[in-house]
């Protein structure tokens, strides 16, 4: 063998080692390249903004989802420093990024400032993803601490007015005694009688206590609301004059009213009381003069813009809005501004129950309150309740009055002795009970000569619309009124019959006798048992 077959038979084992080692380089940078093709397609396609980053929080790639978030585009992004597109992050950022470089991975919370305003984002940090490179994800989660809040908001007010409520029942029936009592007395005196200014200021204090337990009641959601059909256009206009009068000269006040009838079904007073407590919120709000602002707008909502403890009900609503273009209100306070006893008005200016009381209201008639701090400043109460379209009334029909038997059902002592005390000197026959089986047991044996039930709803033993359905079923036809300082809502339908009517606690004599008489003089129907 020649020198040069010698050569080839040396170097031929060698080349045939050298192909395979190429053949597999060449299969690992196809590899690579799909695996780049791969990432480059999450990366950018991703939902979620991500970011690579250097060891000094540089921004070295983004994709379009941050871009949208930040509100820059991609190429404003690459080369920016991290700490400068969030907002307060050249005070939180650098001591974070400490504690994830030696985790290795990391959660914060942040916010930032883009097109869509100040939103608030969950940052999800990996440390060298790739050499010095390290991945940050940014979620978007404003609906969702913003829906968190408002449950916990909704928990909080609802284990508050729990408490408000079972307090204010309490005092309904004291203040029913105290009230009834004084009014007796005051029949009894003349107007130059030296007791009489006395005895009236006993009632004004007593009524004073009454609006602020209704105030409680409305917050807890617990009083009983005498709904009905009205036209919000018609009750704005009726409370303008009272209006202008609480509002002071230097405060304009503009009305915008629904080109037609805004009709809903809520209680006219406490309605009243709502808009009239936004209306003296915003007066507060405007120390130096300004303009406050009433619009009554048909709107229709999709289900996604009704709160899920409404059900999700979309449809038509009636919108109310109440605005001012005041001092606004401060972001600290926001979440707390419908809590019993909260104001951040001065000490003594204040109970912290108007607006509490507002979304008792609200919420109570089936409707929702929201509030908006728009950045040219003030504040806007804006109230959604759902539209109903309006009944036809019919005419009713006047019977002669006669000395009539009333059974009187009530647990609590005072209220019983009052309230039979104020109806026999009406010229009624009233036969008292303290239980409803007791009630039960006079009802049949004087069944026949008994014309109205007059019960407490809430008692030991028996509720006063289970003892009124026992009554009816033995006498179709019975008159009933049901008096109470609360009755968790929905109410139950016994309350409002063709023969059945409810008068809230505390009332004074006439309230109770007038109601009396108005069941006891309604027409009679053929209905079924309450």
């Amino acid at each position: 063998m020649d020198e040069t077959s010698a050569t080839a038979t040396r170097t031929e084992p060698a080349k045939r080692r050298r192909e395979p080692s190429f053949a597999s380089a060449q299969q690992r940078y196809v590899e690579l390249a799909k695996r780049e093709r791969l990432f480059q397609a999450v990366f950018y396609g991703a939902s979620d903004a991500m970011m690579l980053l250097d060891d000094h929080r540089v921004i070295a790639e983004a994709n379009p989802a941050a871009a949208v978030l930040f509100g820059l585009s991609v190429e404003q992004l690459v080369g920016e420093c991290l700490d400068h597109v969030i907002v307060d992050g050249s005070e939180t950022l650098p001591a974070e990024w400490t504690e994830f470089m030696a985790l290795g991975e990391v959660r914060r919370e942040h916010r930032v400032d883009g097109a869509a305003g100040l939103r608030t984002v969950e940052c999800s940090f990996r440390a060298r993803v790739q050499d010095d490179r390290h991945l940050c994800i940014a979620r978007d989660i404003t609906d969702r601490r913003l829906l968190e809040d408002r449950l916990a908001q909704a928990a909080r007010i609802e284990s508050v007015g729990r408490l408000a409520g079972g307090i204010a029942h309490d005092f309904n029936n004291l203040l029913t005694a105290i009230l009834g009592y004084t009014e007796l007395l005051l029949a009894n005196r003349s107007a130059g009688d030296p007791e009489r200014q006395d005895l009236e200021q006993i009632q004004q204090a007593g009524q004073r206590a009454s609006a602020l337990t209704q105030q409680l009641l409305a917050f807890g959601r617990k009083q009983v609301l005498q709904s009905q059909e009205i036209d919000l256009n018609r009750t704005v206009n009726a409370l303008l004059p009272m209006l202008k009068r609480v509002l002071r000269e230097d405060i304009a006040l503009r009305i915008d009213l629904a080109p037609s009838p805004a009709v809903v079904l809520v209680d006219q007073n406490q309605i009243e009381q709502a808009i009239l407590n936004l209306v003296l919120n915003a007066r507060d709000a405007l120390p130096m003069g300004g303009a406050v602002q009433l619009a009554i707008t048909q709107v229709t909502l999709t289900p996604e813009q009704v709160p899920t403890e409404l059900g999700n009900a979309g449809g038509p609503y009636v919108r109310l809005r109440v605005s001012d273009n005041g001092t606004g209100i401060p972001p600290e306070a926001r979440a707390h501004l419908f809590e019993p006893f909260f104001t951040t008005k001065e000490f003594g200016k204040g109970t912290g129950l108007g607006l509490a009381s507002v979304h008792g209201i609200v919420h109570q008639s089936g409707g929702f309150i929201t509030v908006d701090c728009p950045p040219s400043g003030g504040s806007v109460f804006t109230l959604y309740f759902p539209s109903v379209a309006p009944a036809q009334s019919q005419p009713s029909e006047e019977t002669a009055n006669t000395r009539e038997t009333i059974l009187l059902v009530e647990d609590e002592d005072s209220v019983r002795v009052i309230v039979g005390a104020v109806l026999r000197r009406h010229g009624y026959h009233v036969l008292e009970v303290a239980t409803p089986h007791a009630a039960c047991e006079v009802f049949e044996q004087q069944k026949q000569t008994i014309d109205l039930l007059l019960t407490d709803v809430v008692m030991p033993g028996m509720n006063g619309p289970a003892l009124a359905q026992r009554c009816v079923g033995q006498k179709p036809g019975l008159r009933v009124l049901f008096i109470s300082g609360y009755v968790d809502a929905p109410a139950s339908p016994a309350l409002h019959g063709a023969h059945a009517a409810f008068l809230a606690k505390p009332f004074q004599a006439s309230a109770l006798t007038g109601a009396v008489r108005e069941v006891l003089d309604r027409p009679r129907q053929k209905v079924s048992p309450v």
